[in-house]
């Protein structure tokens, strides 16, 4: 018989692997970021791409492009050595690009460009479909190609990242709410996380800053809209857990305001969100006696709640089997109101002498418990059997994405691979980083090609991309009846989003990467939009109270509304309607 000792080495070395994978994974970031940023000072800054026309420059044109370059030139090293002298931190860097020559890419440099930003199509590979191609029909395939990712986030984040996030917690023995703010949360909100970290290392642009701003705006108001059109019956929200969120959430976006305020994000204000995201979480620690110390003082103008909050409301799509159970276990509404019908009391009224008491209720449990694999569960993999045609094809348009997770991760959720959580959980998140780096290349190509910014695709369709987990998650328990669960979920989840997800890559990128660098915000648009996140808080606060704390249709409706609206004066800003915010973007012929 072996012994412990071996076996307990034996379950340790997925751990192990897992780690050497991050190491690895960090070296590559490392040195891939530490070249780019390396430019020796003779560099020739000229571009050697080859021109999409068939007619070939002139001789003056050739002329003037020398002297401009020369200039540039001068005018770069001038205020290379001006900063030396100063020994002030560099804030702008060459704008990296591409040239293809003999069919190979190689990075070349230029000065930046005045009065003009640089296009954040020449920070990805080339694509295979030049300009013209794309606007006559070939930007259907990017378009496609696009929204497949959203599915392959979806089916990632849900089917494994999130099994390997739950054994995370098990092992560590957190608490339900605390594992619901965290890890949960880090499930839930992976595709921003992916999206800001391919903005600030590779595309170096504010595409993951107004992807962060524009989910923000969808969870908060277009998914619970949905939540509310959607739902059947008339559902009670408690004050307090959507109040908290509020509050936390009011807090973050000051937080990003002060940030982002400059235009310039150094590590101190990085490290200042983590910290408060931090407190966030150890004030859900002590949520039940934050929650008697506010109920205390009997506030006028706010509903009297008689059921207790939900300790932790950030959930998964895939989680929800459970929360079905306990929806209808011993203890839940439905339960109660049947034992009332048979002659048990319910809460609040008096027993009946001739009947025993009812038994005590369940505690909840201390600590975290992953949750198990459905027996009954058919695999993906499984063509299945009698389904329409449609069935069919949405089973063969994910196949490929099953097929691969499968084949690349194992399901830790099995009893076999229960010890694999941390492989798990770093293959996951290479197919995270992997799908939302093509979704952001493929959203980059449809904006360059119709003309529209970086921004404005982020605060649109990357919003609603990266937010399909949290959607889904809370359409799911809105039909299970639980109102206060899918509002919480979609506002608890915006303080992840907006402290970490922005505040990790900052602080890895001004801390870690390059030491006393700086992460620069270009978009003035993005500061109108932060103050308008403002105005949705107070908006989201102010509709509830005047429906009665409740969600139903007329809710859902008002919020639509005021989403609509929202989005098209931040796009209104972005694209200077209003006046020049933004420098017009600079020609590209990629």
């Amino acid at each position: 018989m072996r012994s412990p000792r071996r076996l307990t080495r034996r379950q340790k070395w997925p751990l192990h692997l897992a780690l050497f994978i991050i190491y690895v994974f960090i070296q590559l970031v490392t040195s891939s970021s530490s070249s780019t940023s390396a430019i020796p000072p003779n560099q020739t800054y000229t571009t050697t791409e080859k021109s999409i026309s068939s007619s070939s420059p002139s001789r003056e044109e050739i002329n003037t492009q020398t002297v401009t370059t020369v200039e540039a030139n001068k005018k770069y090293e001038t205020t290379t050595r001006s900063e030396r002298k100063t020994d002030s931190p560099t804030t702008m860097s060459p704008a990296k690009t591409t040239t293809s020559s003999g069919g190979s890419h190689h990075p070349t440099w230029r000065p930046p460009r005045e009065n003009c930003t640089a296009p954040a199509i020449e920070q990805f590979p080339k694509p295979f479909m030049g300009k013209w191609g794309r606007e006559h029909g070939g930007l259907i395939i990017h378009i496609l190609a696009a929204i497949y990712t959203f599915l392959g986030l979806a089916i990632v984040c849900d089917d494994y990242f999130v099994a390997s996030l739950d054994r995370i917690c098990e092992e560590l023995r957190l608490s339900p709410d605390v594992a619901g703010a965290t890890f949960m949360a880090a499930g839930s909100s992976a595709p921003e996380l992916a999206t800001v970290i391919v903005g600030v290392f590779f595309a170096q642009d504010d595409i993951g800053v107004s992807g962060v701003i524009g989910s923000a705006v969808f969870n908060i108001m277009f998914v619970i809209a949905v939540c509310g059109l959607c739902t059947t019956t008339v559902s009670k929200l408690n004050w307090w857990p959507l109040c908290r969120d509020c509050f936390f959430y009011f807090i973050s976006i000051l937080v990003m305001l002060g940030t982002i305020y400059n235009k310039i994000i150094s590590w101190p204000e990085a490290l200042l969100m983590l910290i408060t995201y931090v407190i966030y979480c150890v004030a859900l620690s002590y949520n039940e006696r934050l929650e008697r110390w506010a109920k205390s003082y009997n506030i006028p103008f706010l509903p009297k709640d008689e059921e207790p909050a939900e300790q932790s409301a950030l959930v998964s799509y895939r989680s929800l089997q459970e929360d079905r159970q306990s929806y209808t276990g011993p203890n839940s509404p439905v339960t109660e109101q049947i034992k009332s019908q048979d002659g048990i009391p319910a809460p609040g009224e008096q027993p009946n002498p001739q009947q025993p008491p009812p038994p005590p209720p369940a505690s909840q449990p201390q600590y975290y418990k992953a949750k198990e694999a459905d027996p009954n569960e058919v695999s993906p993999l499984e063509r299945p059997v009698d389904a329409s045609q449609w069935r069919l094809f949405t089973w063969h348009l994910v196949y490929p994405i099953h097929y691969t997770c499968r084949a690349t991760m194992p399901d830790c959720r099995q009893p076999k691979w229960r010890s694999w959580y941390p492989f798990t959980f770093c293959v996951s998140m290479v197919w995270i980083s992997f799908y939302s780096y093509i979704m952001v290349w493929m959203i980059t190509i449809i904006g360059s090609t119709f003309g529209i910014p970086d921004t404005v695709m982020g605060l649109t369709f990357v919003a609603a991309g990266v937010s399909v987990p949290d959607a889904l998650s809370s359409l799911a328990v809105i039909k299970e009846g639980l109102g206060d669960m899918a509002v919480s979920n979609a506002v608890g989840s915006n303080v992840f989003d907006i402290l970490v997800c922005l505040g990790l890559p900052w602080f890895i990128q001004t801390a870690m990467i390059q030491p006393g660098s700086h992460v620069n915000v270009t978009s003035r648009g993005l500061t109108y939009s932060t103050v308008s996140l403002l105005s949705t808080v107070v908006f989201l606060v102010l509709a509830t109270h005047m429906n009665g704390w409740k969600l139903d249709r007329r809710y859902g409706a008002v919020l639509m509304v005021w989403y609509l609206i929202f989005i098209v004066l931040a796009t209104m800003y972005e694209l200077n309607v209003f006046g020049e915010w933004n420098q017009p973007t600079c020609p590209s012929n990629y």
